[in-house]
């Protein structure tokens, strides 16, 4: 039998007490004004990786499309095609600055930023 964490902690008050204290100690830690700097410079600093490449893709590849077809509207695979490219593009620019930008800042918002990136560009902003 196996004896894990969680046993540790039900068998010694002293492992309960222990969790107990780092587990306030660090909640203590996520509200000081520093670490909440840090998070949002983090942030910041994925965020110009996704930008560079939203905008890089768009000048290479999107314009291009644009320009080669009358109505100047890109296809639904057109466009899944371009947000790949542009996620792709920014991880690997954020890759050669040591960067994890998946884990920076998720899969699922690495998507939104974007669209609200693309939809940026779209508007003139």
């Amino acid at each position: 039998m196996m004896f894990t964490v969680t046993d540790w902690l039900a068998a010694d008050p002293a492992g309960g007490v222990i969790a107990g204290v780092a587990a306030l100690a660090y909640a203590a830690l996520k509200t000081l004004p520093w670490f909440d700097r840090l998070r949002r410079g983090r942030l910041s600093r994925a965020l110009r990786f996704v930008e560079a490449a939203v905008r890089q893709v768009y000048e290479e590849y999107v314009r291009e499309l644009k320009a080669a077809r009358g109505d100047g509207k890109l296809t639904a695979e057109e466009r899944r095609r371009a947000r790949e490219l542009a996620r792709q593009r920014a991880i690997d620019l954020a890759r050669t600055e040591g960067v994890d930008l998946v884990a920076e800042i998720g899969a699922a918002q690495l998507a939104l930023w974007i669209d609200r990136l693309v939809q940026r560009i779209k508007t003139g902003r």
